[in-house]
């Protein structure tokens, strides 16, 4: 029997499986729930051999406003339960980064903050035009990851994604992203979703074998998971001495 989620959905679709966020009344806001749905959810399909891919989708009018505001503003202000909170979003991260095979995020309308980092880490990004990338959150104290940016675009340009896409001004719009080759396809509105399941079906033709040992070689090149570490101790460390704990 099929997991049945809360706020997300979980569709087959040839040998790619599709997790489509389902919070539209939050635009799809990662709360604590959700994120463990999706790390639940890349569990079960790492052992599943028919999947070969997965795609993230937020639907056709936005991507997802990333982490939720609330509880983000509840950490910061020291309000929330920031052990819980910090450790609930390394794993999340940790398990996008080390899944195995291949995760392609398909963008509508814009991907913020948090989800602006699970479409960073994700190995391939379909955009449709128009769309927009940023991190609003950096305006009220919350720090966006760096290192997957920088293995995209270089420590200078992702200090400057990082640092200044803080406000609709001054978001990254696709047309740029897909310039500066954080976005590998830019496409039209309609066909984000399709464009994604062509990209990960042209990929997959190739033996399981060679296209998992590339994304670990992928993983081992740009020794991300020893880095990520690395940067979540140093941001943990300091919001904890921003915040007294």
């Amino acid at each position: 029997m099929e997991q049945q989620y809360q706020f997300i959905n979980v569709e087959k679709k040839g040998k790619n499986s599709i997790i489509k966020f389902n919070r539209p009344e939050k635009k799809n806001a990662l709360n604590e729930a959700m994120r463990a749905e999706i790390i639940n959810a890349l569990n079960s399909l790492k052992e599943e051999k028919r999947v070969k891919a997965v795609i993230f989708y937020g639907g056709e009018e936005f991507f997802s406003a990333g982490f939720d505001r609330d509880e983000v503003l509840a950490v910061v202000q020291g309000e929330g339960d920031y052990q819980k909170f910090i450790d609930s979003n390394h794993l999340f991260h940790q398990t996008i980064f080390e899944f195995p095979k291949l995760l392609v995020a398909a963008v509508n309308g814009y991907a913020l903050a948090g989800a602006f980092d699970l479409a960073v880490i994700c190995h391939i990004r379909v955009a449709s035009k128009g769309a927009l990338f940023g991190h609003p959150e950096i305006r009220f104290g919350a720090c966006p990851l760096f290192f997957p940016y920088m293995t995209l675009v270089g420590r200078g340009k992702a200090l400057e994604i990082t640092l200044n896409t803080g406000t609709k001004e001054t978001f990254l719009n696709a047309e740029e992203a897909y310039r500066l080759n954080i976005v590998n396809r830019l496409v039209e509105k309609g066909e984000v979703l399709n464009e994604s399941i062509n990209l990960a079906n042209q990929i997959t033709q190739s033996p399981e074998f060679v296209v998992k040992q590339l994304i670990q070689v992928n993983n081992i090149f740009f020794d991300q998971v020893k880095k990520f570490d690395t940067e979540i101790d140093s941001i943990v460390k300091s919001m904890s001495s921003l915040l007294g704990l």
